[in-house]
C-alpha cells in the first residue's frame, strides 16, 4: 500500500519523475553489480521496468520482470521482497533525499496483458 499520500493517478511532477528515474537506475545497477547469493535467482536477470513514486516521495512502487528462463517472476518477486531492506539501504547510500521511500515490489504484467489484447484482436479480425 502506498500510504497516506494523495493518489498516484495524478499527473507526476518533474521531481517525481526525476526521483523515480534515479531509484530505477540505482536499484538496477545494484542488482547487476552486487549479486546476492541465492541459488534460485540470478539478480543480473531481473529487470526493473518502472518505478512509480507518490507525490510526497515517501512511497515507491517498483515493477520488475525476470529475463531468465530458469527463474519465474514469482520467484524473483519473493526473492526481492526478502532483501527489501538491502535495497532500501542501497537507495539511502546513493540518493540524497530527506526520506528514503518505502518500497513495494510488483510483477510487471504489461507484456502479458499486451499479448492477451493482441490475441483477442487477431481473433476478432480473423472472424470478420
Amino acid at each position: 500500500m502506498l500510504g497516506s499520500c494523495s493518489s498516484m493517478v495524478e499527473k507526476k511532477s518533474a521531481r517525481q519523475n526525476m526521483v523515480a528515474s534515479e531509484i530505477r537506475r540505482v536499484l538496477s545497477e545494484y542488482l547487476l553489480r552486487n549479486p546476492i547469493a541465492d541459488f534460485e535467482v540470478n539478480t543480473s536477470f531481473i529487470c526493473i521496468t518502472n518505478v512509480n513514486i507518490s507525490p510526497c516521495l515517501q512511497f515507491a512502487k517498483v515493477y520488475i520482470v525476470s529475463l531468465s528462463s530458469e527463474a519465474s517472476n514469482e520467484k524473483c518477486l519473493a526473492f526481492l521482497k526478502r532483501y527489501i531492506s538491502k535495497l532500501k539501504r542501497c537507495l539511502g547510500a546513493n540518493i540524497r533525499l530527506k526520506f528514503i521511500p518505502d518500497i513495494e515490489i510488483f510483477i510487471d504484467d504489461t507484456w502479458e496483458r499486451a499479448e492477451k489484447i493482441e490475441s483477442m484482436l487477431k481473433k476478432i479480425s480473423s472472424s470478420s
